[in-house]
């Protein structure tokens, strides 16, 4: 008998601070319509994409930053112009640069051909991250801003 007392106090006290069960789907009335549910996964989806795009744009700003859905060969086109720098004396006051026009992008290969000023043609292939690089090829991206990638010499 005093058992049974018991359980019947501490139910009382739950309804009486004045707070309902949490609503479960289903289960205590409470339910959710489909476009209900439609709309909140497709705001979720909004705010994904929305962050994911803030973070490749922060990527696309940042010095030396790369979007990670984006091929750098994406921005090189046939008849492209660009610079190209030796990648071991970049920093120093010797480096030299060579002027060109890209002929030729196979993203397949990871490679780009371009035409140096005395008609003679250049293959380069992106660099890996183990592999240091041979040149520098830089170019004046669509924002106006100057976009470089490491380059190794294939012919």
């Amino acid at each position: 008998m005093t058992l049974l007392c018991a359980l019947q106090l501490s139910s009382r006290a739950a309804f009486a601070q004045g707070q309902p069960p949490p609503p479960i789907q289903g289960v205590t009335g409470t339910i959710a319509t489909d476009g209900t549910i439609e709309s909140e996964h497709r705001a979720g989806k909004a705010i994904a994409q929305g962050a994911a795009k803030v973070v490749d744009g922060a990527k696309k700003i940042l010095p030396g930053g790369k979007s990670t859905n984006e091929n750098p060969l994406d921005d090189f086109a046939e008849g492209s112009r660009v610079v190209m720098r030796d990648a071991k004396t970049i920093d120093s006051e010797a480096a030299t640069s060579t002027e060109g026009v890209v002929i030729d992008v196979n993203k397949k290969r990871n490679q780009i051909t371009v035409r140096l000023s005395d008609k003679k043609t250049q293959t380069l292939r992106l660099a890996t991250p183990d592999a240091p690089a041979d040149v520098v090829v830089s170019y004046t991206g669509t924002s106006g801003a100057r976009i470089a990638h490491d380059f190794n010499r294939v012919s």
